[in-house]
């Protein structure tokens, strides 16, 4: 059964007449009275009854017009929601975000984006470790991530969306508060509240440490970064956080060049990208850089 078929025998149907379905199809009558007979053959039954020059419908016709309407209609409506996605009028972006960020960095690209597309729905997902966003998005199951590089694994491709600094979250009194800048190597003896490990943000802040040569003493581990603002705050240790998870407590500045944590925004290297998702990409684009 072909699609040309059903809408041959719809109209057929629905002008009573072999001669008024081939003109309004401009078609060749013999050519569709050729195609009308492969459908009977198909379905295993006789659509029309011939009398003279009009056609009615068998039992059989009218049971398949009922279904052969419906189907039509709906593809119709596919085409039409197909037209709607490719013309950015609606459709759904599914982005990843890392909690350290989102609140900070999503909220003016989220309402720029729905003022300029407000049919077209985002759905936000947060995840802390980078690594399953990679995985997420090569499967399919995410369209874009905010991650940080480098990336891990194949067939994704990155844009370097923000490059930050990272900084060290002090409690008010202490020692390193007000200063400018220190050195990780300051950091020797010092108490580190910090996210459990396997953590984006801990395996970076322990990366770095390890660099300097600094073995820190982590006092609490915990998998909420408002935790570690709290813990900070009333004493228990300091933090090594990148600029946009630091909040507003007193931070330091790091002297050292590679203190920096650099996120990027993920997709698919060889999937077709639609243009909502094509647009999102844009706007987080443009909202990094300025």
């Amino acid at each position: 059964m072909e699609l040309h078929q059903l809408r041959y025998f719809v109209a057929v149907a629905h002008e009573g007449s072999f001669t008024a379905a081939a003109a309004r199809l401009y078609l060749a009558q013999p050519s569709l009275s050729v195609q009308i007979r492969k459908l009977e053959q198909d379905v295993g039954a006789r659509l029309f009854e011939r009398t003279g020059r009009q056609v009615v419908l068998t039992a059989a016709g009218a049971a398949l017009l009922e279904h052969a309407e419906v189907a039509l209609d709906q593809l119709e409506r596919g085409r039409e929601r197909v037209g709607e996605v490719s013309g950015l009028r609606e459709g759904e972006v599914r982005v990843g975000v890392l909690p350290s960020i989102g609140a900070r960095l999503l909220p003016e690209v989220l309402a720029g984006f729905r003022r300029a597309h407000p049919r077209v729905g985002v759905r936000i997902v947060e995840h802390d470790v980078s690594r399953e966003f990679e995985q997420l998005v090569r499967s399919g199951e995410l369209d874009l991530a905010i991650t940080r590089m480098p990336l891990t694994l194949s067939g994704l491709c990155a844009d370097v969306l923000v490059r930050e600094p990272m900084l060290l979250l002090v409690p008010a009194e202490h020692r390193l508060a007000g200063r400018g800048e220190t050195t990780l190597v300051e950091l020797a003896g010092e108490e580190l509240v910090g996210m459990r490990s396997g953590y984006g943000l801990r395996d970076l802040a322990d990366q770095l440490l390890a660099e300097a040569g600094v073995r820190p003493r982590v006092v609490l581990e915990t998998g909420q970064l408002a935790i570690v603002h709290g813990m900070v705050a009333a004493g228990m240790g300091v933090a090594l956080l990148p600029r946009l998870a630091a909040g507003d407590g007193p931070t330091v500045g790091l002297a050292e060049p590679s203190a920096v944590r650099e996120l990027g925004v993920v997709s698919r290297a060889s999937a077709h990208v639609s243009p909502p998702v094509q647009a999102f990409r844009r706007s987080l684009l443009c909202a990094a850089r300025g």
